[in-house]
C-alpha cells in the first residue's frame, strides 16, 4: 500500500439473474441492485463475518445516485500478525498487540458507473486495490448481500417465460436471485505477453446450460460444456494472440462464452488465465487487469478509512469520466 497513492483497477460489472428452472432471464438494472445493497447497509446488514477466522467484509459508506453508486468497503483481517514498527535511526522497535476480535483494517473505494437508472448492460466498475478486497471477494460479498435481500423482499420477480397465468388470469411471476460478475479490462502487459508468448492450451467452455438435468431421475445435472484445443506441433504456428484471434470466430464466441488459456510468456513463464472469449476481458483474475495509479493524495495515507476520502473519490470519478 503506497502512503501517498493508490492503484485503481478497471472492470466491467455484469448484472445477472439466477433461477433454478429458467436461463437467459433479463437482468435487473444496476441501479436496482445498488439500491438493494444500500438497503442492506441502512438496516445494518451489509456485513459478512467468516465464522472460523472472524475476518469480516462490510460496507462502510454508500451513496447511490441516478448515474452511479459510490462505496467504501472494508476488510478486517483478524488473522494477520500483530504489526511491528521499527525506528532504525533510534534503534527502537515495538509490537502493537491486537485485542479481542480486532483485525488489521483495509478499505477500498468503489465507483459503479451505470449512467442511468434503467441500464441493464455491462458498465464500468472501478475498484481501489486493497488487501482482502480483490474482485473475487467483492463479487462474493455483493452476491451474498443481494441473495439475502432478495430472500426478504419481492423486488426481484420476473415474468414467467412460459407465459402461464394464475387463477385470476394474470401472468405468473417467478422469483429470481440477482447477482453480479466482474470482468477485468485487459492490461497492456497482458496483450503484450500474448502477442509475444506461446500458446500451450485453450479450453473453451460454456455455462449456459448449467444445472440442466441429464437423466430421468434428476440425479445428474450439467456443470459446463467444454472443448480443449492444443496447437498442432507438426506446424509452425504463430504467437499466442494471433492464434487465439483465429480460434475466437463468431461461431465459437456464440457457443463458448469463456476460455481458459495456458501460455508461456516471452521469458518462458507459464501463465493460466480465464477470459471472456468475446473481448479478452478477464474473469476472476487480477493478475493482468488494467490499472491506473493515482498519486499525490497527501502524505502517509492510512490503510483504511471510516468515511470517503474526498480526493480519492474525485480522482476515481475522473477516471470514470464523471465530472
Amino acid at each position: 500500500m503506497y502512503k501517498d497513492g493508490r492503484d485503481i483497477y478497471f472492470y466491467d460489472v455484469l448484472p445477472q439473474v439466477w433461477n433454478r428452472k429458467y436461463k437467459g432471464l433479463k437482468a435487473f438494472p444496476h441501479y436496482q441492485l445498488a439500491k438493494a445493497i444500500e438497503w442492506m447497509f441502512e438496516n445494518d446488514r451489509a456485513e459478512y463475518v467468516q465464522s472460523t477466522t472472524r475476518q469480516s467484509v462490510y460496507v462502510t459508506k454508500i451513496r447511490v445516485r441516478n448515474n452511479r453508486c459510490e462505496m467504501l468497503v472494508g476488510f478486517s483481517d483478524t488473522v494477520a500478525a500483530d504489526p511491528t514498527l521499527n525506528d532504525r535511526p533510534a534503534r527502537k522497535r515495538r509490537v502493537v498487540k491486537k485485542q479481542g476480535d480486532e483485525g488489521l483494517e483495509h478499505s477500498a473505494h468503489i465507483v459503479w458507473h451505470y449512467h442511468n437508472r434503467e441500464n441493464t448492460k455491462p458498465c464500468d466498475f472501478f475498484l481501489e486495490g486493497a488487501i482482502g478486497l480483490r474482485a473475487t471477494s467483492i463479487i462474493r460479498f455483493f452476491n451474498r448481500l443481494l441473495r439475502e435481500y432478495s430472500m426478504a423482499h419481492d423486488d426481484f420477480y420476473a415474468d414467467d417465460p412460459e407465459g402461464t397465468v394464475d387463477a385470476s388470469g394474470d401472468f405468473k411471476k417467478i422469483k429470481t436471485r440477482p447477482g453480479i460478475d466482474l470482468l477485468g479490462h485487459p492490461s497492456k502487459e497482458f496483450i503484450k505477453d500474448l502477442k509475444k508468448g506461446e500458446l500451450t492450451e485453450v479450453e473453451l467452455y460454456s455455462e449456459k446450460e448449467m444445472n440442466k438435468v441429464w437423466d430421468s431421475h434428476g440425479y445428474v445435472v450439467e456443470d459446463r460444456r467444454a472443448l480443449i484445443l492444443k496447437p498442432n506441433r507438426a506446424k509452425h504456428f504463430p504467437k499466442a494472440k494471433a492464434l487465439l484471434d483465429g480460434v475466437f470466430t463468431k461461431k465459437v464466441k456464440d457457443q463458448y462464452e469463456y476460455a481458459r488459456i495456458k501460455f508461456k510468456t516471452e521469458t518462458n513463464i507459464a501463465r493460466s488465465v480465464k477470459i471472456f472469449s468475446e473481448n479478452y476481458k478477464l474473469v476472476n483474475d487480477d493478475t493482468y487487469v488494467k490499472k491506473e495509479r493515482i498519486e499525490d493524495l497527501g502524505n502517509n495515507l492510512p490503510n483504511a478509512f471510516d468515511d470517503f476520502h474526498s480526493e480519492i473519490m474525485k480522482r476515481v470519478r475522473l477516471l470514470a469520466g464523471i465530472n
